[in-house]
């Protein structure tokens, strides 16, 4: 069972981890040079927030904010999605945003 990614934390792009835009696409590359696609636009716009100056929460408020969309099930999302990226080792879980 993957742990859940705290909305009270923030999630920070792991060391040697990139993303980048190719088009269409969105290339997530690990320390390793191990590749993830398939990140769905909303992904990708939570995926470039994640720089660790803000909290899961507060990134989620963004967001669904900018498309009036519910803040709770975009929460429940993005929490899922940060835990299996964190399980990928793509991202950090920061107890504190900075």
């Amino acid at each position: 069972m993957i742990a859940e990614f705290a909305a009270d934390h923030a999630p920070r792009w792991r060391e040697g981890v990139s993303g980048q835009r190719f088009g269409s696409d969105f290339i997530v590359l690990d320390a390793e040079g191990n590749t993830l696609r398939g990140l769905n636009g909303t992904a990708i716009e939570i995926w470039e927030l994640c720089d660790g100056t803000r909290t899961a929460r507060a990134l989620v408020e963004q967001v669904a904010q900018r498309h009036g969309w519910d803040v709770e099930q975009v929460l429940t999302d993005t929490l899922k999605f940060f835990s299996e990226l964190t399980r990928l080792g793509l991202i950090d879980e920061l107890e504190e945003a900075r």
